[in-house]
């Protein structure tokens, strides 16, 4: 099996694209059919943004599970959502989930600002 690879320019970036192939009912094929028309994009464009939306949602899922079960800090939240710690916050509080911030997991989230100011002599 071969796997094509494609590059495109956004922004004055060269970014490598990787092909997937996947099957899909007649239903959500006509669904996207729709959506693609009334979105005026080609199906591949939208199916791009429809995957794109759902990864980063499923990062914002599993950050807010971590979170909400103790497991994690809103700093490492944040870092596994992609966001920031403001974004972060502002994600937690529009789910109506408790910020519990003490002095542990500032220390926490200190961390890693801690290393890169290390890191550079200061």
């Amino acid at each position: 099996m071969y796997t094509f690879y494609m590059y495109t320019i956004q922004n004055g970036c060269i970014h490598m694209t990787k092909i997937l192939t996947t099957r899909a009912p007649d239903s959500l094929a006509k669904e996207i059919e729709i959506l693609a028309k009334e979105e005026h994009l080609d199906k591949s464009s939208l199916i791009r943004r429809l995957l794109a939306d759902a990864v980063e949602e499923k990062r914002k899922t599993k950050a807010l599970m971590l979170y909400k079960d103790g497991k994690v800090s809103i700093g490492k939240a944040a870092e596994i959502a992609k966001l920031s710690i403001w974004e972060m916050l502002d994600l937690i509080g529009e789910k109506g989930l408790h910020i519990d911030y003490g002095a542990e997991e500032l220390a926490e989230d200190l961390k890693p600002l801690r290393r890169k100011l290390g890191a550079s002599g200061k």
